[in-house]
């Protein structure tokens, strides 16, 4: 009877050890992963406009929230180069994308991304989760010139433009990767 008592709080003890372990460890399923994993790794987030920033923000808070360190940088730019894993796969390298972010007096003023898709033959559905999302999110988008077109409000710009453009077809070389170009900046109009 006192091995049953004396081992009994241990096992308890152990047994919620174990349970804390194994929920660390799982990686929780953003909203996010619904629209694939390219997606995710460029958006990152569904705070702010793109990767939880809004135009207007600092400089200094961009830097200081981005995941890496910028490849580039000078007093109104910030340049990211990043790669794209495989959620399935770490190690499997299935793109990369770029982020261009551009300040004024006012603070963020312009994002361009270029995201590479090393599938060609993704590029569609790539495409299309990122519209799909935009549309969900903005409202369906409008064409302009081959580009799809979101307007959204902003506090220090007014009218914010999201442009989303499949940019492909400018690679003539066989077997090159698959491009999509976002840019986000303030409607001058």
């Amino acid at each position: 009877m006192y091995f049953f008592k004396k081992t009994k709080p241990q096992a308890i003890s152990l047994a919620l050890l174990l349970i804390i372990c194994i929920s660390s460890c799982t990686k929780t399923k953003s909203k996010l992963d619904a629209y694939g994993p390219v997606f995710s790794a460029v958006i990152l987030n569904d705070v702010g406009v793109f990767r939880g920033f809004n135009l207007g923000d600092s400089l200094n808070y961009v830097q200081k929230n981005e995941l890496s360190q910028p490849v580039e940088s000078d007093n109104n730019y910030l340049y990211y180069e990043n790669k794209i894993d495989s959620s399935e796969n770490s190690l499997s390298n299935i793109g990369s994308y770029n982020i261009t972010y551009n300040f004024d007096d006012k603070g963020l003023s312009e994002i361009q991304s270029d995201i590479f898709i090393k599938d060609g033959n993704k590029e569609e559905e790539v495409f299309n989760k990122f519209k799909t999302y935009f549309d969900e999110h903005y409202g369906t988008s409008e064409n302009h010139m081959g580009f799809s077109v979101w307007t959204v409000k902003s506090s220090k710009y007014n009218d914010v433009r999201i442009s989303l453009s499949d940019e492909s077809s400018d690679f003539s070389v066989d077997k090159a990767p698959a491009k999509i170009s976002l840019w986000i900046y303030p409607d001058e109009n």
